[in-house]
């Protein structure tokens, strides 16, 4: 994985220092984006100087980097836990995928901010490529290996398992996006998309895989 371009804090004081600064930036992407946001409002919001963010950082979008790395090392976090497997002993598929798409809503819709500037630089910026791309397949590896467990593989009826889970995968991602993170772009978005979203979007994911 690449590397965010940032001096790594050497004292707790400027771990604080550097939290406080990565909790302000994903606050204020919370009403904007990051190339509206400026650093002067960011640190005025972390109560840290611009200059002490330059002895840091060496430009702004090392910033997202680091916000992009955070953001995708909190989400294999709960993976670990997520996708347990001793957690899902005797398990359905249904059960398991209602409660990981359940998760994902709620991590998706509570760094909204964040996930948009990071989901948007993502199209051309190689580091938030990779990030994101060492992320999910962790994630993928091991939802599919919990789906092809022998106990629950005869549950999905698609005629090709292994290419339905990665496609759907894809997909359930895709779908997240759009309904969690740009919603906006969609009418009638928050009435049609509800308090219920987890539950649908694991009933997407289990009818493409044909699971009864």
């Amino acid at each position: 994985m690449t590397i965010p371009r940032f001096r790594p804090p050497q004292q707790t004081r400027s771990q604080e220092t550097l939290d406080r600064i990565l909790d302000a930036a994903e606050r204020v992407l919370e009403e904007k984006s990051f190339t509206e946001a400026t650093l002067a409002e960011i640190m005025e919001r972390a109560g840290v100087t611009v200059g002490a963010f330059y002895r840091r950082f060496p430009d702004k979008d090392a910033l997202l980097h680091l916000l992009d790395e955070r953001f995708f090392r909190q989400m294999q976090e709960r993976a670990d836990e997520l996708l347990d497997p001793e957690h899902w002993r005797g398990a359905s598929t249904a059960q398991i995928l209602t409660e990981f798409a359940r998760t994902a809503v709620a991590v998706y819709t509570s760094k909204r901010g964040v996930a948009r500037s990071v989901f948007l630089r993502a199209r051309v910026d190689p580091v938030i490529q990779a990030t994101g791309r060492h992320v999910n397949a962790q994630y993928f590896e091991r939802l599919r290996a919990l789906l092809l467990d022998p106990s629950r593989r005869a549950a999905i009826t698609h005629p090709d398992p292994e290419r339905a889970i990665a496609l759907g995968f894809m997909m359930f991602f895709g779908a997240l996006r759009e309904t969690t993170v740009f919603g906006e772009v969609w009418p009638g978005h928050d009435e049609l998309v509800g308090d219920k979203l987890g539950d649908e979007m694991a009933r997407l994911y289990l009818s493409y895989l044909g699971v009864r």
